[in-house]
């Protein structure tokens, strides 16, 4: 089959580092799916019949804190229906103040084991590590649910050890749709985590496929464009398209690209440590306008 060249000019995705970052405004992109936070990182709010469910918790800063607070308010939901917060990963930005919500509304905690003990001794977290307890958990093939929706956890180590990714049903506009959340975005830098990143790549595929799997969504929207698609659905008339509403088959392309960013990254350190092995290939070329 011929090879066909995209035409679409590729632009780097970082995070806004150096800068105050002002929050992205509330906005639900969903029936029941809302997102809270800055274009680098953020956190999900679901809607069930029982009450809400927080897909992570943002950084552990008071204004991070006070972010959720307002957006919930803003969505015109309430803090007291908080029901669970459920952290993919162990790493500050993800597990934020979950403990200040469980204070003041009850709700659960829920993690993986290992990233529980992970983020307890953490010393790269720029954060600091974790200083409350958690006592509630969730693992590799759990489902948890909550006014019948269900969320399904797998175990998707490397990014850090107990790294867990999601996927649950939304719909929108009452149109179906099943969702997938990559818990943990970035490389990770030893070799031996990079090996286990794209195990876990290859197997949450499986799952995707298994479900089948055709929106996504990611806690840092610098990855996906995410406030980008955000800023069109705020603006966007009724019937038009959801942008996070991929196609399984480009669901599926979205996903390769964190397998074909592992294999890129071991490739070149595998020839960092051997200088006899032949470097990389380069990127594939774009043509220009």
């Amino acid at each position: 089959m011929r090879q066909i060249k995209s035409w679409r000019t590729p632009t780097p995705h970082r995070p806004l580092f150096g800068a105050a970052v002002e929050p992205f405004p509330a906005t639900r992109f969903f029936d029941q799916l809302s997102f809270i936070g800055t274009p680098n990182v953020g956190c999900f709010v679901l809607e069930t019949a029982e009450g809400l469910i927080l897909l992570d918790c943002m950084e552990p800063l008071d204004e991070h804190r006070d972010m959720i607070v307002k957006g919930l308010a803003d969505l015109g939901l309430e803090l007291s229906d908080l029901k669970a917060i459920l952290i993919t990963h162990g790493h500050g930005d993800h597990y934020g103040r979950a403990d200040w919500f469980r204070e003041r509304t009850g709700c659960k905690i829920l993690m993986s084991r290992t990233d529980y003990a992970f983020a307890q001794h953490d010393t790269r977290n720029r954060t600091g590590v974790l200083q409350w307890e958690i006592h509630d958990f969730i693992e590799d093939g759990d489902v948890f649910c909550l006014g019948g929706t269900e969320i399904r956890a797998f175990a998707t180590p490397g990014h850090t050890p107990g790294c867990l990714s999601y996927i649950f049903p939304v719909s929108d506009e009452g149109r179906p749709h099943m969702a997938a959340m990559w818990g943990g975005t970035g490389v990770p830098y030893k070799l031996s985590d990079k090996v286990d990143y794209l195990r876990s790549t290859l197997y949450f595929a499986d799952q995707t496929a298994r479900y089948g799997c055709d929106v996504e969504i990611s806690a840092h929207p610098f990855v996906d464009r995410g406030t980008d698609r955000l800023a069109v659905l705020r603006e966007i008339s009724d019937g038009v398209p959801n942008p996070f509403v991929l196609g399984r088959e480009s669901y599926k392309r979205y996903e390769r690209m964190f397998t074909d960013l592992c294999l890129e990254a071991m490739a070149a350190q595998a020839g960092a440590v051997d200088p006899l092995l032949p470097p990389p290939p380069p990127p594939p070329t774009r043509p220009k306008a």
